[in-house]
């Protein structure tokens, strides 16, 4: 009886948010996979966010942020190479089924 109440605590404790944040960002990805737009870039954000305890380097934040022909702001968090080959005032345009914009003329 006392392992059925230890791993229903532990279910709760870790299993729920681990299970709610999987399923939120499932529908981020999907969202973003369907939506379609064309625009222009207007800003690039890089960061160094992550840092161990010891100060190295962990991770960095690439981010890709477009305004659409229709007016709204979307960005797009990209890898290192995709950051580095786009320049601000590049024509975008991303279609349904793609998960990132590409460039046009």
């Amino acid at each position: 009886m006392r392992f059925l109440i230890f791993f229903l605590i532990v279910l709760v404790v870790f299993g729920i948010p681990v299970y709610l944040f999987l399923r939120g960002s499932k529908k981020r990805y999907n969202k973003q996979k369907a939506s379609a737009w064309k625009g222009k870039l207007v800003d690039k954000q890089h960061s160094d966010e992550w840092e161990d305890l010891d100060g190295h380097h962990v991770g960095e934040s690439n981010t890709l942020i477009f305004k659409t022909n229709d007016g709204r702001k979307v960005s797009t968090n990209v890898l290192p190479d995709v950051y580095a080959a786009w320049e601000i005032g590049d024509s975008a345009e991303k279609l349904a089924g793609e998960l990132l914009p590409r460039k046009i003329s």
